[in-house]
């Protein structure tokens, strides 16, 4: 343990020299690794390959890829494979780095160590001779590209560096050397601090250099933080970064960052109140065991760094802490950024190069540290899925099961989930009902948790609602079938004739359609995730449908069918030349978006409306636009974004509010406004907004700005205010509570909401509402912002339930807060409506189950009808 006291001034004499320099120098390989290292002549080095020393300019991700196949090429401890591609097409690189006599046997060392995962394989393994794993993998955050940059050193060193010590390394371990997460991030980033460079370095923090725009290269292409994906596998760098995990499962797995400019450097272990109940306490003492090779490389030279404070392991979903309840052992480190080249900071002018060094001095302490117990990190993983067998045997819970008969596209991607995370799925072998909830078969699963993922699955699928500790760096809760809209229950006692075949593929969905001449129109329901795109190919190509604002019975080829709210119909008639489309269209509906679409003989119905009533309403093409830039959450506007554009096949335009003034609104059917400031918006343009809604628009307004718009009076929203501060006679009053200072940030930080599930009672009735069976929704929540409840009483479109806590953490003060307060509120103003959604329904593209609110909000917001209250 390195700890520093409470009360300790100092000023290390070598951290005069080398907290950073006063320009940007060029620094020498040996200035990165704190020692001279021979390397092999006729491997090329850095600056061989970039024409400048690392640290100089900001490594664009092409010159990283280039490097490393060069560096491939000329060492035979070197293999490189492209496992994936990115959004934007950029190559995803792992570098598998070891000896030579390694390398040739990689196949059998793969096996064998996969062996350590798989208790009925493990009796036969001997662990002397076993090499180690590392997966090093640098800047998940583009923008915090000390990580990539110093991944070109790192390489360089394990491929050319000579000598008994980098053999003996090499030797005993095998390393995955990931460069760069996050290709399209650090291009955005390399791009924008590369052209700000000058000849003289400015550490101004106001310099444009260290101010990027809007979005900054933090996150992916579709502006995810990929550091959250982990286990929610949204994105093509997540999948492909956890199909090599897992082809591997290496003992101990790195992940480096950047914090703020005035920061110093931390390492693992994070606070240890904060890690996830579900994470072996070995797991942090061997955390402990590698850290101290950190302070052991980084005190020699007086660098400021900390443990065990701020960021915490809890969540799973990060690159830190999902190898740990993978049996591995995951690692953050956090440096102190220059975001840019050179910046000043409380510690004197914090240059590029100073990063990259602490980057490569941890990743060395690292491997190293994994050499020298190596032993010790072998047995811990076998002794971790050893172990799944008695925890499930002494576990209350024996397996979930899941499924839904009118979600098949939605079940095809949490098992793709699954699948990417190594746990084993049955099918169920008969309907089989839980708390008059009936799991149908054929369309239901089970997972058996006596499994070696175990813990994985628990994590996945537990409620859980108390904690050791009350603070979070991030959400608390994770649910996934519950954020996938999966029916799921626990089972403490399973059947014997329970459990059906193995899964072994999961192929998407096949809808069907019949088409036929003599039909009156075709029929579909809304139920289906991709029901939404379904429409929009229709509208696309101008073809004609409408929405049952009504139930109803019709006679179709095979029968009479049951068409529930929401369900969307194609009549044949007035269809024009666009009729001898529609075939081509639905043959390509039932293949790509799995709908069942039916053919309906006559309009004269059975039951419920006719075809030609007035409750089905005409459906319009939408035309959203969502503004965005400077002061919008870029992670909400994303996820917008992706669900709209990548899922739904959708346009959308996107505006920065500096060009909204010359805006023809007339074009465009919808207005998004995510989360965020919207100050910079006139009152002029407001009330041009109001005029718009009133003559048909359709607004959108998610978390914040909801606040924004009720502010402002586009929205009838009220808000429930926070509590107004107490007069001097009240307080005198009433008992005055103390607490002693060093309590501020655990009383206060405890009230944060930074992530959890709430329930909330439906109107399913509701346009905004159609799709969903079940009045009650879990939605999640993470946020203190609350609306009060409709005064017009058909507005309010979802309420908190009494049950408020589906799971999760929520201050005992803040809960009963939820009660008489609305989740949506759908305003109609003149011909146009206002939807407020004060819980973000998209949140980080793993809420299918939810995503359906504001998709019905885009698709459905126009129908919405005048409900006033009449006197």
């Amino acid at each position: 343990m390195h700890k520093v006291p409470w009360i300790c001034i100092f000023i290390p004499a070598i951290l005069l020299l080398e907290v950073a320099g006063t320009s940007i120098e060029t620094r020498e390989i040996s200035y990165y690794l704190n020692e001279k290292v021979e390397f092999d002549p006729d491997i090329p080095s850095p600056e061989e390959i970039l024409g400048y020393q690392v640290g100089e300019w900001h490594v664009r991700h092409d010159q990283l890829v280039d490097y490393m196949k060069q560096l491939a090429e000329s060492s035979e401890r070197v293999q490189i494979e492209e496992i994936g591609r990115t959004y934007e097409q950029r190559p995803l690189l792992m570098l598998t780095i070891s000896s030579p006599t390694n390398l040739e046997n990689l196949e059998t060392i793969r096996s064998n160590h996969l062996k350590l995962s798989q208790p009925e394989n493990q009796s036969s393994l001997s662990l002397d001779e076993m090499p180690v794993v590392v997966n090093l993998g640098y800047s998940v955050h583009g923008n915090e590209s000390s990580g990539s940059n110093a991944s070109l050193i790192i390489a360089y060193y394990l491929a050319a560096a000579k000598g008994p010590e980098i053999e003996d390394l090499l030797d005993k371990s095998i390393i995955l050397l990931d460069p760069s997460l996050n290709p399209d991030g650090l291009s955005r980033f390399s791009h924008w601090a590369n052209m700000h460079r000058g000849k003289n370095p400015v550490g101004d923090s106001i310099h444009r250099e260290h101010r990027e725009a809007w979005p900054g290269g933090r996150t992916n292409h579709y502006w995810f933080d990929l550091n959250r994906d982990w286990l929610l596998l949204q994105h093509p760098e997540s999948k492909a970064r956890i199909r090599k995990f897992h082809e591997w499962k290496p003992n101990v797995l790195t992940d480096f960052h950047e914090m703020g400019t005035d920061s110093t450097f931390f390492f693992q272990p994070g606070v240890p109140e904060r890690r996830h109940p579900l994470t072996p306490d070995q797991n942090v003492e061997l955390t402990q065991m590698i850290a101290e090779m950190h302070a052991d490389i980084l005190d020699p030279l007086g660098i400021l760094y900390y443990s065990q404070e701020r960021f915490d392991d809890f969540y799973y979903g990060k690159g830190s802490t999902y190898p740990d309840v993978n049996g591995s052992i995951g690692i953050l480190f956090e440096q102190a950024s220059s975001r840019g080249h050179l910046q000043e900071s409380v510690h004197g002018e914090l240059d590029f190069p100073f990063t990259i060094r602490n980057q490569c001095l941890t990743s060395l302490s690292t491997l190293k540290a994994a050499r020298k117990h190596r032993i010790t990190l072998l047995r811990y993983q076998r002794d971790f899925y050893q172990a799944s067998e008695n925890l499930a045997e002494n576990a209350p819970v024996k397996a979930y099961i899941f499924g839904s008969e009118n979600q098949p596209d939605t079940l095809f991607h949490l098992l793709e989930i699954l699948f990417f995370h190594q746990i084993q799925v049955q099918k169920t072998s008969r309907n089989f009902a839980v708390d008059d909830h009936l799991f149908p078969l054929g369309f239901s699963y089970l997972l058996d948790l006596n499994q070696p993922q175990f813990r994985l699955i628990q994590a996945l699928f537990e409620k859980r609602t108390e904690f050791p500790d009350n603070i979070f760096y991030d959400v608390s809760t994770w649910t996934l079938p519950t954020a996938m809209g999966i029916p799921f229950a626990e089972l403490k006692i399973v059947p014997e004739d329970l459990s059906g075949k193995q899964v072994t593929s999961n192929p998407f969905p096949k809808g069907s359609v019949e088409i036929a001449e003599d039909s009156y129109a075709y029929v579909f329901d809304w139920n289906h995730f991709y029901a939404p795109r379904a429409l929009n190919r229709l509208l696309e190509k101008d073809v004609f449908a409408k929405v049952a604002t009504r139930p109803f019975k019709a006679r179709t080829k095979t029968g009479t069918s049951n068409f529930p709210l929401g369900s969307i119909v194609i009549p044949k008639g007035f269809q024009g030349d666009n009729l001898k489309r529609i075939p081509e269209i639905l043959e390509t509906i039932s293949l790509e978006d799995g709908i069942v679409i039916e053919s309906v003989i006559s309009g004269l119905t059975p039951e419920g409306i006719d075809l030609g009533s007035p409750n089905l309403k005409t459906i319009q093409r939408p035309r959203p636009l969502m503004m965005i830039g400077s002061g919008v959450s870029a992670y909400e506007a994303g996820e917008v974004w992706h669900l709209l554009d990548y899922r739904m096949d959708m346009n959308l335009v996107m505006v920065e509010m500096d060009d909204f003034t010359n805006l023809d609104l007339h074009h465009y059917t919808h207005l998004i406004f995510v989360s965020g400031s919207y100050g910079t918006i006139s009152q002029k343009e407001v009330d041009r907004i109001k005029s718009w809604i009133r003559r048909g628009g359709v607004l959108i307004a998610t978390r914040t700005a909801v606040n924004w718009a009720a502010d402002k009076e586009i929205s009838n929203v009220k808000m429930v205010k926070p509590e107004k501060e107490k007069t001097e006679s009240q307080k005198n009053d009433a008992p005055t509570e103390n607490y002693s200072y060093i309590q501020h940030e655990k009383i206060e930080d405890a009230k944060i909401i930074s992530g959890a599930i709430v329930n909330v009672n439906l109107d399913i009735t509701h346009p905004i509402a159609y799709g969903y069976a079940d009045r009650q929704l879990p939605v999640f929540r993470n946020s203190r912002i609350l609306m009060k409840l409709s005064d017009n009483p058909y507005s309010t479109v979802a309420r908190y339930a009494d049950e408020t806590l589906f799971s999760g953490y929520i201050h005992d003060d803040f809960l009963p807060k939820f009660k008489g307060s609305a989740s949506i509120i759908v305003d109609k103003i003149g011909k146009g409506t206002v939807i407020s959604m004060v819980d973000n329904p998209n949140f980080r593209g793993i809420w299918l189950g939810t995503s359906k609110l504001f998709l019905n909000a885009v698709f459905f917001g126009s129908i919405v009808e005048s409900t006033e209250v009449r006197k």
